[in-house]
């Protein structure tokens, strides 16, 4: 007997099928009468992105009758572990916008992040170079907000959105893998149809030995499985882009005073960001782009050996003192470029960082790369997030711009179910891939070329990145657009 007839038999458990059916969907195929019934939208990939886009459908009053189902090979986060957390936060963290603040909140997941009291607000933005000296400074109040955005934990927000999606009644099923997928031809079918072949669990399978495979029928897919996603493949969509060649080390460190401010200093090899993420601000995140060799001796690094390299490295000191810059270069910074307050225009001054005095938990290094899909959508399919389009991530945009996604395909699904129209139409989905790639694409160009602009270590280069820095600092009009942007804005 089959796993899966196992759980229709025992009645304990839905088996994967089952557990995607929807009573508000259209009846089993004549063909087929034993099959469940569709669902309206079956969402691949159960991350932060893909949950954000199941709460988000089941929360739109236009789209909330539609039955939305979510498949991932991992399970679920456990509520468990956000009910008390450890100590130290886990190394991986959003920058989330008030744009993506303002999504959470409607879905009913915010007020949960708030709880767990492992977000932390920031009210100013510096980024500065190593091989010049420019620098630039955002402020919140500057622009009339009270933040430019929050610092949250991967696992707390995808955590929250979980309950969430259980609250709105999303659909849900055993870990499971995506291993094929029949999209109809224009014209031609009414229903995608995606294969599922269940993950991990007792090893139950065909009475041959092979793994179970259950089968979902669905008005929409929507793919938000990352970067390498299986349902983008299925669907023969390519996207298009380059490995920088770099990883990202993250990891946590504590500073010797309090801070609301995200800071940024670029090396030669990439940035260093150090960012608070606890509500006291004395615990930062750290991610620190750089070479795989390097990255990989720094996440080895003891805890004190690995705070005192991230602190030489923010403050110009020891190695990190580039072209003779320490110190005294970064006073020069401050007094030459900074500006001294006298109207609402005069240039931020410079500030120091912190001093990083300690590091504590696990560390790790990702591997950098930029992407972008094709095409966003074909009849019955859409791409969110990673799996539509990834980022580097200098600009903490990531995860902003899969909640963009999010935003941006509700507010077609929700037109369409308006009108009466199809959610899995062309047309539909059409809106969504123009808007959602008008919106992406000049934040992952400007994302990339900034990239680009800050690996050279040409002088001439390096002179133009300071100058351009000092100057955006001193234009107070274009200073406030571009905080305005990376909020979440037009």
């Amino acid at each position: 007997m089959t796993w899966l007839a196992r759980r229709i038999l025992a009645g304990t458990r839905r088996p994967i099928a089952r557990a995607f059916s929807a009573t508000s969907s259209s009846s089993s195929s004549p063909s087929n009468p034993d099959a469940a019934e569709p669902v309206d939208v079956c969402i691949v990939g159960g991350g932060i992105v893909g949950t954000a886009l199941a709460c988000s459908i089941r929360a739109n009053p236009l789209t909330a009758h539609l039955t939305v189902s979510l498949a991932d090979r991992a399970p679920p986060p456990s509520s468990a572990w956000l009910d008390d957390p450890p100590p130290t936060p886990e190394p991986r963290v959003s920058a989330l916008t008030p744009a993506s603040v303002a999504l959470l909140r409607d879905v009913g997941a915010w007020d949960r992040v708030e709880a767990s009291r492992r977000a932390c607000a920031f009210r100013a933005m510096q980024v500065w170079d190593a091989e010049s000296v420019g620098h630039v400074r955002y402020d919140a109040s500057e622009v009339g907000a009270t933040e430019l955005g929050h610092v949250v934990e991967n696992r707390v927000v995808h955590t929250a959105l979980h309950e969430a999606a259980t609250r709105l009644g999303v659909r849900t099923s055993p870990p499971a893998a995506a291993v094929a997928l029949d999209l109809p031809a224009d014209g031609g079918g009414d229903l995608a149809t995606i294969k599922f072949r269940r993950e991990g669990g007792d090893g139950d399978g065909d009475e041959d030995g092979s793994p179970e495979i259950a089968e979902v029928r669905a008005r929409l897919v929507v793919g938000a499985d990352g970067p390498s996603s299986k349902v983008r493949t299925l669907a023969g969509l390519r996207a298009a882009g380059w490995r920088y060649g770099l990883k990202a080390a993250v990891g946590t460190v504590t500073t010797d005073e309090p801070h609301v401010t995200a800071w940024q200093r670029f090396l030669p090899s990439g940035p260093l960001a150090l960012l608070p993420v606890t509500e006291d601000g004395r615990v930062s995140n750290v991610v620190w782009t750089t070479t795989p060799e390097e990255a990989d001796r720094l996440c080895a690094l003891g805890d004190e050996a690995f705070a005192a390299e991230v602190d030489a490295a923010l403050r110009g000191e020891g190695r990190y003192s580039h072209g003779g810059q320490g110190e005294a270069a970064i006073r020069a910074v401050a007094n030459g470029f900074g500006g001294t307050a006298g109207g609402d225009d005069a240039p931020p001054a410079f500030e120091h960082p912190p001093r990083v005095v300690a590091a504590a938990g696990p560390r790790g290094a990702f591997p950098l790369a930029t992407s972008l899909a094709g095409r966003y959508a074909l009849r019955r399919l859409a791409l969110v997030g990673d799996a539509a389009h990834q980022v580097h991530p200098l600009g903490g945009q990531g995860v902003n711009l899969g909640m963009r996604d999010v935003v941006l395909l509700t507010n077609a699904l929700a037109g369409a179910c308006a009108n009466g129209g199809d959610v899995g139409s062309m047309l539909v989905l059409r809106k969504y891939a123009d808007e959602a790639k008008a919106a992406n694409v000049p934040m992952m160009a400007a994302l990339d070329g900034l990239q680009r602009l800050f690996a050279s270590d040409q002088p001439l280069v390096a002179w133009a990145r300071g100058a351009g820095l000092a100057g955006v600092n001193a234009l107070g009009p274009i200073r406030r657009r571009i905080a305005r942007y990376a909020m979440g804005g037009a």
